[in-house]
């Protein structure tokens, strides 16, 4: 099968390579699974740029959906011709505090799809019976690939805030993740407003259609009074993981507010930590998703409660993977798509 894979170091930049490989065999416990659509993420960016960890030679890949080709001997609630998505984690402990929880991506032994053990940038991927979650007939093959976003949105938003209608979240970042909270934000009633600079105007354009309150390039302190009565916002997230949207974000939150960064950082960073104390405000950092995140991202994008029209801007060929990469480094658009079967 083909297959796009990191090779060499992690750290070497480049390196990624479309090969033919074999077919994945199910074990036991696990499905094989036929790739319909996978989606270029943040993290498979970094691994192209030898920027995070990788375990070459690994397939690529951890947003995706498809149809369950086969199953093992031990799988008895799945089977052939289901359409699915998967979580991330295939390889944990199963017996540490975090996976006895369901806080299996905490897990020390966690090995994910995509960086970890192969991934879904191929034609065909085996995981975990226990990490595969079906998808209705309505829901496309495409949009179903948003699901593992989407369920970091989730997680982000409704695991770390008791949500209420009244309230006004700020979202900074303005990518698929940083789209996706501010539609999850809108499926609790609340008013989202969604905050990226001059050269995002495209993405936020977008999301402005799709429904988002208000689309912001100014967070400066004036302009956060005027659009919040000067109070801040009661709840902000940074998607961006950008330095300077976190000190921003910081200030816009309101006195007892929470601040939650859900975007990768860089080790070290300058942030007004007085405002801990001066505001009283909360910071918490999310990762990833659990289990129930998976089921309400299905359903919430099922009844369309959850706007996703506007978020696949291209759909390549794995033959044209380096164009699909390309184009996410140059921000021409917000979620690319690698499709096998093209």
């Amino acid at each position: 099968m083909k297959a796009l894979m990191k090779m060499g170091r992690w750290q070497d930049k480049g390196n990624m390579r479309l090969r033919e490989t074999e077919r994945p065999v199910p074990g036991a416990d696990e499905v094989l699974i036929r790739v319909k659509a996978a989606g270029i993420c943040g993290t498979d960016m970094k691994i192209w740029q030898g920027m995070t960890w990788s375990n070459p030679p690994v397939i690529l890949g951890h947003e995706y959906s498809g149809v369950i080709e086969e199953v093992g001997s031990e799988v008895k609630c799945l089977m052939p011709g289901d359409r699915v998505v998967s979580e991330t984690a295939q390889s944990v402990c199963g017996v540490c505090e975090y996976c006895r929880t369901g806080k299996e991506l905490m897990c020390d032994k966690r090995l994910s799809i995509g960086y970890g053990v192969n991934g879904a940038m191929a034609e065909y991927i085996k995981v975990r019976q226990g990490i595969v979650h079906r998808i209705p007939d309505t829901l496309s093959f495409e949009k179903a690939a948003l699901c593992e976003p989407l369920a970091v949105a989730l997680h982000a938003l409704f695991d770390h805030t008791n949500l209420t209608a009244s309230d006004k979240v700020l979202i900074t970042g303005p990518g698929a993740i940083g789209q996706l909270v501010a539609q999850a934000a809108k499926s609790a009633g609340a008013a989202a407003y969604l905050a990226g600079l001059a050269k995002d105007q495209a993405r936020l354009d977008a999301a402005k259609k799709a429904g988002v309150d208000m689309t912001l390039t100014d967070l400066s302190g004036e302009a956060v009074k005027e659009i919040t009565g000067g109070k801040g916002f009661d709840v902000v997230l940074d998607c961006s993981g950008a330095e300077q949207a976190i000190r921003q974000g910081m200030r816009s939150v309101k006195k007892t507010g929470t601040f939650i960064q859900v975007g990768l950082t860089k080790p070290e960073l300058t942030i007004d930590y007085s405002l801990l104390t001066e505001k009283e405000i909360r910071i918490v950092g999310t990762f990833g998703h659990r289990w129930h995140n998976w089921e309400m991202a299905i359903d919430l994008m099922e009844s369309k409660k959850v706007n996703t029209d506007h978020l696949i801007t291209g759909t390549y060929p794995l033959s044209k993977w380096e164009q699909g990469f390309t184009d996410m480094q140059e921000g021409r658009g917000i979620k690319i798509l690698l499709c096998p079967e093209q």
